[in-house]
């Protein structure tokens, strides 16, 4: 765990905001793409591998080597790489057979086949829109590191809350194992 300095440090507060977000985001990842719920979806869907995601910022993210740190920087930079951890949230993954006779396989009956969520790694276009007070981050303000600290674990409890919002995706196939006993096989008709 990282320890705020005195004097605090660009990169000292990305280390620091590093020990809330990102364990919160990455533990307990099922599905990414290096597993997937079922073979008929596409790693597409995913960002990363359920090994989560490393941090997207460093020091210079908010601000240059000897240049005075900004509160509205830091706040913009720790909330900006937050939004992008929400994409790692509850994912239903559902399969439906939409086709009717002729199924084969161990999914004969058209209907709903597979439905079950878990924690995803999604790719970007499941980020979700958050927002975090920032009351104790103002221009002239003195950043403590309480301050700091406060922001950080209400950054952590607004990704928490998010992780939760489950989004769903159905996959429709004309029947059980599509590719490997029909299409596959046209061409030797």
């Amino acid at each position: 765990m990282a320890q705020l300095t005195n004097p605090i440090g660009s990169q000292n507060i990305v280390d620091r905001f590093a020990d809330y977000v990102p364990p919160a985001a990455n533990q307990g990842i099922t599905w990414g793409t290096n597993a997937v719920p079922f073979g008929e979806m596409s790693t597409a869907y995913f960002g990363g591998d359920t090994g989560g995601k490393g941090i997207g910022i460093n020091g210079n993210s908010i601000g240059s080597t000897g240049s005075t740190i900004a509160a509205q920087g830091i706040y913009n930079t720790v909330l900006n790489e937050t939004k992008v951890y929400t994409r790692i949230r509850r994912m239903r993954a559902v399969l439906f057979v939409d086709g009717g006779g002729g199924n084969n396989g161990s999914r004969t009956t058209p209907g709903v086949v597979y439905d079950s969520t878990a924690m995803s790694h999604l790719n970007d276009n499941y980020q979700q829109i958050i927002s975090v007070d920032q009351s104790d981050l103002y221009a002239n303000n003195i950043i403590s590191a309480g301050g700091l600290d406060s922001l950080f674990a209400s950054m952590r409890a607004v990704y928490n809350t998010a992780r939760e919002n489950t989004t769903t995706i159905q996959i429709n196939v004309c029947h059980a194992s599509c590719h490997s006993s029909c299409h596959s096989s046209r061409g030797r008709r």
